[in-house]
Parts: C-alpha cells; structure tokens; sequence
C-alpha cells in the first residue's frame, strides 16, 4: 500500500486553457475599449479650443478676421474689441451687431473667413452657450467654442 496514489503522481496528460481563455478576453475588451473610445474623441464634429494660462495670442491666418464674444458664468454676453468690452444682453443684439457689421464690410464677404471665438466660462450656463452657437450659425458664420476659467 502506498502513501500517495499513482493518480497523483502522474504527471497531466491535459493543458488548462481557462487562464489564456480569460487573458484573450481581458484583451479583446481593452482594445474594444480603446477602439471606440478613439472614435469618439476624434470622429466627432466639434474642435475645441483650449485657451492657455500663459496669454499667449491665439494663432490665426493672416486672411481670418476674428470676432470675440465672451459668455460669463451668469450667462451674459460682452462684444470684446481692441478698444474695449461691450455687454450685449441678450442673444439678439448680438445677432444685430454681426449683420450690422457685415452690411456695413467690417467683416469680409465671405462668412468662411470670419472666425466667432466664443470665449466660455466653465460655469457658464449651457442653454447660453447653445442660444449663441445656434445664433452664429443661423447667421451662416462659424462659431469656435474658446473655455476660460472664471476668476
């Protein structure tokens, strides 16, 4: 009689697949994962901008004119020019100073070299940033969503 069976002894005539059958789905779920995580950050139609610490100026071609709107974490609007800031109250009187100025050839006549820049608080409310997205584009210009830190 002996201690410990023949059975044990043996040495398995078979291989256990179960931990490489679990490593290739753990492999197949990360790069499914990863595949559509990239298609959604960049496949989307939306370009943002960030705007840096350092005030350095935004780069723009020389043939873009660039029209400055800041959207405050109350909601309210400002023109922002060279000269100055101008509140604009409600989405309309911004509507009215982008057709005024283009009627008038501040702008140049093709509305693809006029760049909105929508300077946007972070606590800006959003039903603001979309009446002024929506706004803009109605107008036929492009809008380009520009997100600041409220101080």
């Amino acid at each position: 009689m002996d201690l410990i069976p023949h059975e044990e002894i043996r040495p398995a005539q078979h291989f256990n697949f179960a931990p490489m059958i679990d490593f290739l789905f753990l492999m197949l779920a990360l790069f499914a994962t990863l595949a559509i995580s990239r298609a959604t950050l960049f496949d989307t139609e939306v370009t943002l901008a960030t705007h840096n610490e350092a005030k350095e100026p935004l780069v723009l071609h020389a043939e873009n004119h660039p029209v400055h709107i800041s959207i405050h974490d109350d909601g309210s609007y400002k023109w922002l020019t060279e000269f100055g800031e101008y509140a604009m109250p409600t989405v309309s009187m911004v509507q009215e100073e982008l057709a005024r100025q283009y009627q008038v050839g501040v702008l140049p006549k093709e509305k693809e070299k006029t760049q909105v820049l929508l300077h946007i608080d972070k606590q800006a409310p959003w039903d603001a940033v979309m009446q002024i997205l929506l706004s803009v584009e109605e107008l036929g210009f492009h809008a380009h969503p520009l997100y600041t830190q409220s101080n």
